[in-house]
């Protein structure tokens, strides 16, 4: 019994500085991206709340260790000396707590990777997958956690009660075996949604298996917590492998929720460049790839083209390329029209509506507005095309 609760404290205090260090670096990452802190995301702020949660399951997970609980062969508890009783039922607590954090850990790792989701698939079909995944997962919590505190258990004093009147309040089973259901089937839906997405989008075949690696590590999210109930259910009174279980869940589950948001602090560090490798190419009409500075009419016109989309959203969001959301297409009102032709989306525009003033326009995919010169973006851009134009009138 030593050994293990040794072994439980060095397992788990290796892994807690790892998923606080990357909660951390995935911040650093975001504010190098966004170019602020106060421009950090929601789910940039309820990761670092997850850090706090992540905290309890460590923390609960040793005071169970050391003071057991009063899941105990029948029997035993009445051998108990007064401190063993007290130790017991402070043990019995810190079950019910460890309860308590490991389902806002694992529920709000998945709230964060939902909401990059929701911005990955902004204007596509699977957008509305997301939402309802959402839901299942806003559904599934609410009602483990009324049949937690309100259903398995009553009165609630029976989870820390030593011995117990209801092996329920002891053995969590009926609470482990519904919060597993919900946990699992809504990591599965998870792990469709980004995947074809990724599949058909027009990136290298190399960055495209990260990308498919990175959001596929779900699976082992998954792996834990079947694994967590695996044990919850075989091993015998007094074992501790179940907490190794709790412990390698919920630093899984921050790992995966994180990683996707790294790259930017990953190409600093190691001059890996943009994950998109942009390419902006500037021409005149004789395709010679330079920019001669005359046009149309032979004087003030210049056309700049990016032939791929930037790979984050205003809000630092990895963008989706899997369809073209372009010429209304999923764009709703305010979108610019843009024809499709053989050589790319062509650009309508008006004349000039001030002498000597420049006219600046950027049609792209999703819903745009111009604003005091300056751009609205509240959509995802897809394909960009920006004319600038200039009178020579005064």
């Amino acid at each position: 019994m030593v050994n293990s609760v040794q072994g439980l404290a060095i397992e788990s205090w290796t892994l807690y500085p790892f998923g606080i260090l990357l909660i951390a670096a995935r911040i650093i990452s975001r504010r190098m991206l966004l170019g602020s802190f106060k421009k950090l995301q929601i789910d940039d702020w309820i990761m670092v709340f997850v850090a706090v949660t992540f905290t309890g399951v460590i923390v609960s997970v040793n005071q169970v260790s050391h003071n057991l609980s009063n899941y105990l062969e029948p029997g035993t508890a009445e051998k108990f000396t007064p401190q063993q009783h007290a130790n017991a039922i402070f043990g019995s607590k810190f079950v019910m707590i460890l309860e308590e954090f490991m389902l806002a850990n694992t529920w709000l790792c998945k709230a964060c990777l939902l909401i990059l989701y929701h911005h990955m698939t902004l204007g596509l079909k699977q957008n509305k997958l997301v939402k309802i995944v959402g839901g299942y997962c806003i559904f599934g919590y609410v009602l483990v956690q009324i049949l937690y505190l309100g259903v398995w258990c009553r009165p609630i004093q029976q989870y820390w009660q030593v011995p117990v009147d209801n092996s329920q309040c002891a053995s969590y089973y009926h609470h482990l075996i519904t919060s597993a259901v919900f946990n699992i089937t809504s990591d599965l839906l998870m792990i469709y949604i980004p995947l074809p997405i990724l599949i058909k989008a027009r990136l290298p075949t190399k960055r495209k298996i990260v990308l498919c690696g990175v959001f596929s590590l779900g699976v082992l999210v998954i792996l834990s917590a079947i694994l967590n109930r695996y044990y919850n259910f075989t091993e015998p009174y007094g074992s501790l492998v179940y907490l190794n279980w709790y412990v390698g869940e919920a630093s899984t589950s921050v790992f995966v929720a994180n990683v996707p948001h790294l790259w930017p602090l990953l190409s600093r560090i190691f001059a890996l460049g943009a994950f998109n490798s942009l390419r902006r190419t500037t021409g005149n009409s004789s395709g010679n790839g330079g920019s001669s500075g005359k046009g149309f009419y032979g004087k003030g016109i210049s056309s700049h083209r990016n032939n791929r989309p930037k790979p984050y959203d205003q809000h630092g969001y990895i963008r989706s390329e899997s369809e073209e959301r372009i010429a209304n297409k999923g764009a709703g009102a305010g979108a610019w029209p843009l024809p499709e032709s053989k050589d790319g989306p062509a650009l309508e525009m008006g004349p000039l509506d001030h002498k000597g003033m420049g006219y600046s326009a950027t049609a792209a995919g999703g819903e745009h507005g111009l604003s005091n010169g300056k751009q609205e973006e509240q959509g995802g851009i897809v394909r960009t095309v920006q004319i600038r134009q200039y009178s020579n009138e005064a």
